[in-house]
């Protein structure tokens, strides 16, 4: 992703896909209180694989030394230094000019900036803290202590001894994403299968004629627990908006877990998904949340006992 650093202070930019530098801290994505830099100083625009920059200043902007010519797009490489204004207060050196992507960046300069897949375990997969995910184009939620919220440009998010991190929404938007969030394709059917003594649970996912085996794995039988109690208060006669939902502490009760391992099953069962069928976004939707509640998300299902079918859950958009 594209990056400037500042010597100097250590003060790391992270690019966006459209990025303006100047002294209107309501329009500037890199905001810089000086006397000789302009309302709007420089623009840099990711266009046609590569950083392009922009001078729109009174004082100049300067590459290496040599003035830009004033509205005319200038290809940055990485280790070029580019001042803006005629002193040396602020300068950075070109890091990287990879394509954008949403990012977290440490406050640390001294740490990697993370770059965002669409699922994420933070800070590690092996001992994940929190989760990032994408639940469509623009649009990053947050899962972490049993709570889930979406995430906006600037948001800080803490990661134990890894320290503060800021969410960049870098990435641009082309038309075939905005697309993507007016319609989206039909929901996959999840099939939970358990055995007799439900010592073993597994997962297929059905997406039309397609099918997943995503093998046999613990937590499964977590998502099995949150479909029969989705499919039971549907039997009752609960609205859509009521159906499903269990507290934290009692599912951890129900599978014998710490709430932490429980967090840690939700984050993978998730991960499993979105990284075995990346192209369906409405996986992301599998667990959701409220203060101190969560529950299967409005995706069909169905769950067998043995070779016996339990339950079928169909959401109302799929009847």
């Amino acid at each position: 992703m594209g990056t400037l650093f500042d010597p100097r202070t250590g003060e790391r930019v992270v690019l966006r896909a459209e990025h303006v530098f100047g002294r209107n801290a309501l329009r500037a994505d890199t905001a810089i209180d000086h006397p000789g830099i302009s309302l709007m100083h420089a623009v840099a625009r990711w266009r046609n694989g590569r950083w392009m920059l922009s001078d729109h200043s009174r004082n100049g902007t300067f590459v290496d030394g040599r003035a830009l010519v004033p509205g005319e797009p200038f290809a940055l490489a990485v280790g070029t230094e580019l001042r803006l204004g005629l002193g040396p207060e602020v300068a950075w050196q070109v890091q990287d000019i990879a394509e954008p992507v949403d990012a977290l960046v440490p406050a640390d300069s001294r740490r990697p900036v993370i770059a965002l897949a669409p699922h994420n375990l933070l800070p590690s997969s092996e001992a994940p803290e929190l989760c990032v995910y994408q639940a469509r184009p623009g649009l990053w939620m947050l899962e972490q202590n049993g709570e889930t919220r979406a995430l906006k440009d600037g948001d800080r998010l803490e990661m134990g001894p890894f320290g503060p991190h800021r969410f960049v929404a870098a990435a641009p938007m082309d038309d075939t994403q905005v697309a993507e969030i007016v319609r989206e394709a039909d929901a996959p059917w999840l099939v939970m299968r358990l055995s007799l003594d439900e010592e073993h649970a597994s997962l297929e996912v059905k997406d039309g004629a397609a099918k997943t085996d995503l093998g046999e794995r613990t937590h499964h039988y977590c998502l099995a627990t949150l479909a029969r109690r989705r499919m039971a208060d549907q039997e009752r006669g609960l609205e859509p908006g009521a159906q499903g939902w269990l507290g934290s502490a009692e599912l951890s009760r129900m599978l014998g877990l710490e709430p932490a391992h429980l967090n840690i099953q939700i984050f993978r069962a998730r991960e499993q998904l979105m990284t075995a069928l990346p192209g369906l976004a409405a996986l992301s939707r599998l667990i959701e949340r409220r203060r101190g509640e969560l529950r299967i998300g409005d995706l069909p299902f169905e769950v067998y006992r043995g070779d016996r079918l339990e339950c079928r859950y169909r959401p109302v958009s799929v009847r």
